[in-house]
């Protein structure tokens, strides 16, 4: 999935693997990062076509952006190209894989 270009931004450094974190953003990483007073969470090429949340923190940025990751998988349009890959991604049994 391609992912917005964040050079020159004020990106934040998480640990993907911390318990801390929703397990949606343990799972797909969305790029946190602040734009002035607020942060920002973003999964996909840019906020309009991906996954995006904002919030006056990094965690509010990612509850957020949870929330929109929910909304956006839950009724996802066969036209939507994020969507359905992380559709595909969630429906896949470890078994079809190994």
């Amino acid at each position: 999935m391609q992912q917005m270009n964040l050079e020159g931004l004020n990106v934040v450094e998480l640990n993907y693997e911390s318990a801390d974190l929703p397990k949606p953003v343990r799972d797909f990483k969305p790029q946190v990062y602040q734009d002035g007073d607020s942060f920002c969470c973003l999964l996909g090429p840019d906020p309009q076509a991906g996954i995006f949340g904002c919030g006056p923190s990094p965690t509010a940025a990612m509850e957020d952006w949870v929330g929109h990751f929910n909304d956006r998988i839950k009724h996802p349009s066969p036209d939507d190209p994020i969507a359905t890959e992380i559709c595909d991604y969630l429906t896949t049994n470890k078994k079809d894989v190994w």
